[in-house]
């Protein structure tokens, strides 16, 4: 089975957006990608969170026609798609505008033939309200209970092989601002199932690829970074 991965693509329409971001690009970044999943046969693809953000005159208006724009672009590929929503996803859009563009919003379970991909959300401050409602704290996400006690439910009922997909990081390796506070609870979960092939995680834009305790934890490459076009098409 063919997956294609890219993520933060951090679309808006100017570049003023921070550091080294290319903002602007990534809507041509994201179409070659798509063009390049098209090309390889791939069966189903996701972003990884940050599909938008957005420049300092944006709007909510704005940022919901950047979705659009974005999602009009992705699904003219016939790919089933996926976002896992991140933080800047809720700069200043809510769960209702990513629904309103058939974005589902986590936690649930994508059943395929080979395997179970299982969407979290950890875009959830340490009192574990959510972003969209109570705003962005970027370097403070955590997975909330509810969820953690759905991940081990969704393990323990699946028949087949599970990948775990979530924005933030279980990585303890990366940029410590980017890790999800109880990303250990989150990881015995995983390490008990016996069940988890791979995790797969966005938001550290340098990327990052680490097995911990026989599992690839793999943090794909942000889109927005200067003029390279980073994705994965992963062969499972």
């Amino acid at each position: 089975m063919k997956i294609g991965l890219f993520s933060d693509p951090h679309y808006c329409q100017s570049d003023d957006v921070g550091g080294d971001r290319r903002a602007k690009l990534s809507y041509e970044k994201t179409k070659i990608a798509m063009t390049k999943f098209k090309e390889a046969g791939v069966e189903i693809c996701f972003c990884l969170g940050d599909l938008t953000d957005n420049a300092k005159e944006d709007t909510r208006e704005i940022s919901k026609a950047n979705l659009k724009e974005m999602m009009c672009l992705i699904n003219s590929f016939g790919i089933p798609f996926y976002l896992v929503p991140g933080n800047h996803d809720f700069l200043l859009l809510k769960r209702e505008d990513l629904n309103a563009e058939n974005i589902d919003t986590p936690p649930y379970v994508i059943e395929t033939k080979e395997y179970n991909f299982i969407v979290l959300d950890a875009n959830y401050r340490s009192d574990f309200e959510h972003f969209d409602t109570a705003g962005v704290v970027w370097y403070d996400s955590n997975l909330p209970p509810f969820q953690c006690e759905f991940l081990k439910n969704a393990l323990e009922e699946s028949q087949k092989p599970c990948i775990v997909l979530v924005h933030e990081n279980l990585d303890p390796t990366v940029e410590h601002q980017c890790i999800i506070k109880n990303h250990e609870e989150i990881k015995n979960i995983i390490d008990q199932s016996k069940k988890v092939k791979m995790v797969i995680q966005g938001h550290h834009h340098e990327g990052s690829y680490l097995k911990i305790n026989g599992i690839p934890y793999l943090t794909v490459k942000g889109m927005c970074q200067g003029e390279e076009i980073p994705f994965e098409i992963l062969d499972i």
